[in-house]
């Protein structure tokens, strides 16, 4: 064996020890044979890990899983370790309570899943071939694979939206937009505008309070994330647990899935947000398939078709009519700035921004300088297509260069305090201009620092004098902007299960049936053995031997009697549970006490699974009752 099947078996051997003294036996009786006394349960332990490393006896139990075990396996690939009841709870739009719980339990008996500290985990002898058989389908129901081509919020969008916002001077929708994103229906167009410009708001990078302004060094920095990214600071954005790490990671792994199904009904995608709410600890949001809808992530078309988003952002040419028009296809690069001195026109296939003396004026206003304009349309076009243009936007330049306008605050000092003012590195970025030697303009919105730093230098300050007092708010900086940026940079596509996993083909070992029909027995040891064939319980001739483990598993109909001994035997277990077929329904249940009425007539009182509901029934009104093992640590 090398290292890692060491390994492996130690951990399987671990588990094992810590299981009920029932429970451990039981499995022992069953793939090792008779125990006789005295014996040594480290030994005992040892001889289990040998046999399941047998490589003969773990190809016959991968060769034993069927579909729905299959599912159950790929549940556990996604979520990680999980109880059994979260499984229940998971499959129970797929499959019935009893369906799920029965071979859960089949699969803990069989060892392919054991039970380490109340969560199911894979065998670790088993482990890389259980994954190798995990798939998502049809787990997250079957469909074709291929991505849809509708729109969504990328950073794309984003600049356009900006640029919209800039010219119009608001952030309030109108269906005239319509033509500038043909390719949004009005209603998702709408939504979506709305849902960014309250992201947008609430981060600080959009003011919509009395004149419209955008934060360009936090635009810059949000559409410096690829699309992956920047849809995963968007969902987390809307997240009442937006500023926890597992959030992250759960929107990142939610779009992994999604890119990788392609398309899914909607009871598997409330089934793959739920699984991957319990993979990262974080609660159940049932808003999260809305918003994905939202931001343009999924569009309902029969099913949940998935947008392809990109992760990649290709640089392509500019084309430059004489109109002032630019036009291009894909995608720009991150650090694009067309969006900021040119005005959408559309945004479709190909995107088409126009240059305009506003848009222009807007640029440099916003502090974008000529020289950063030239050089981008020199770095992104021909000479012959941008030279006209650049002579156009520099006579512009001059003009507009010839007046500067300033909303700040005169700082008028002697010589001596100028000096401290020019030379204090701490004072610079809150200067506009030197007027004059004892002259400055200094930023009006950040006055209460920079007074504090004239104090610390130990100049004294007075009162600012004005002849009218205007009240500046000064301006709350949204700490979670940074936040969400630090948690979507780290957002990666996650390793996923294969999309598709191979049918699996089923066929029961009719040598060792047979052996067992054959074996000189009695009837109710080759009955016992028979129900452990079929249950997938025998993988070798060594298991075959005069003993039964399981005296009774079922009773019904008219043997009243025995539902009475099945009933007292699972009364008070916390690893057995009681599968009760009455006239009009299928209970699971948890037996409490089994009692008498004063004619005698037993009782069984019950709590019913999941709800843990109490109920008392007659057993002559239960027509069938099963025995499973549901819970084996």
């Amino acid at each position: 064996m090398d290292q890692l099947t060491d390994h492996a078996q130690q951990q399987f051997m671990k588990i094992l020890s810590r299981y009920s003294e029932d429970t451990y036996f039981y499995l022992v009786r069953n793939y090792l044979g008779i125990v006789t006394t005295p014996f040594h349960k480290p030994q005992l332990t040892a001889r289990l890990s040998q046999f399941f490393s047998q490589k003969a006896h773990r190809n016959r139990m991968l060769e034993m899983l069927d579909e729905l075990d299959l599912v159950i396996l790929s549940l556990l690939s996604v979520t990680g370790p999980l109880a059994s009841e979260a499984v229940m709870d998971l499959l129970k739009g797929s499959y019935s309570y009893g369906t799920v719980l029965r071979r859960v339990a089949n699969l803990q008996e069989r060892l392919v899943l054991l039970t380490d500290e109340g969560n199911l985990i894979f065998n670790p002898i088993l482990s890389d071939e259980l994954a190798a058989r995990c798939s998502l389908r049809p787990l997250f129901g079957e469909g074709e694979q291929q991505l849809s081509d509708s729109p969504y919020c990328g950073t794309e969008f984003i600049r356009a939206y900006l640029s919209l916002v800039a010219k119009e001077s608001k952030a309030t929708y109108r269906d005239e937009y319509t033509r500038l994103f043909p390719s949004f229906e009005p209603e998702r167009l709408e939504q979506l505008f709305n849902a960014l410009t309250q992201v947008l708001t609430q981060n600080l990078i959009l003011t919509v309070e009395k004149k419209v302004s955008i934060d360009y060094n936090k635009a810059h920095a949000l559409l410096r994330l690829d699309d992956h990214q920047l849809l995963c600071l968007l969902l987390c954005s809307q997240s009442s647990a937006a500023m926890k790490e597992n959030t992250f990671s759960f929107c990142s792994d939610l779009l992994s899935y999604l890119k990788a199904l392609t398309q899914v009904d909607t009871n598997s995608l409330k089934l793959l947000i739920r699984a991957l709410s319990l993979k990262h600890g974080i609660a159940y949001d049932s808003e999260v398939l809305t918003n994905l809808s939202t931001w343009g992530v999924i569009s309902l078309d029969g099913v949940w078709k998935v947008a392809d988003v990109a992760t990649e952002q290709p640089s392509n040419a500019l084309l430059i009519d004489s109109d002032q028009t630019i036009s291009y296809q894909g995608n720009r690069p991150k650090d694009d700035i067309l969006y900021r001195f040119s005005f959408v026109e559309v945004l479709d296939r190909q995107k088409r921004y126009h240059i305009t003396k506003e848009s222009f004026l807007w640029a440099l206003d916003s502090g974008l300088s000529y020289t950063e304009i030239e050089q981008y349309l020199q770095e992104n076009s021909s000479s012959a297509m941008h030279s006209l243009l650049l002579k156009q936007l520099g006579m512009l330049n001059e003009r507009y260069q010839a007046i500067t306008v300033y909303d700040a605050l005169l700082l008028n000092c002697d010589e001596r305090t100028a000096h401290v003012v020019q030379n204090l590195p701490s004072l610079a970025e809150h200067r506009y201009k030197n007027i004059s030697p004892t002259l400055f303009l200094m930023r009006r919105e950040s006055e209460e620092t920079w007074r504090q730093i004239l104090v610390s230098a130990g100049l004294l300050v007075g009162a600012t004098r004005s002849y009218e007092k205007i009240e500046v708010q000064k301006r709350k900086e949204a700490l979670s902007f940074s936040l969400l940026l630090q948690g979507s940079e780290r957002c990666r596509r996650c390793d996923l299960p294969k999309v598709n996993g191979q049918k699996p083909q089923v066929s029961p070992d009719e040598a060792l049936k047979q052996e067992i029909e054959l074996a000189p027995f009695t009837s109710a040891q080759k009955q016992d053995l028979l129900h452990r064939f079929q249950a997938k319980l025998i993988l070798s001739s060594s298991q075959i031997v005069a003993q039964v483990i399981n005296t009774a598993i079922e009773a019904g109909g008219f043997d009243y009697q025995g539902k009475v001994s099945l009933a007292r035997q699972a009364a008070g277990r916390k690893d057995v549970a009681l599968q009760l077929q009455l006239t009009d329904q299928e209970l699971v249940v948890q037996a409490l006490e089994v009692a008498y009425t004063v004619q005698r007539e037993a009782l069984l009182k019950v709590a019913v699974m999941p709800t843990m509901e109490v109920k008392i029934l007659p057993i002559s009104k239960i027509f069938l009752i099963r025995l499973v093992r549901f819970h084996v640590s």
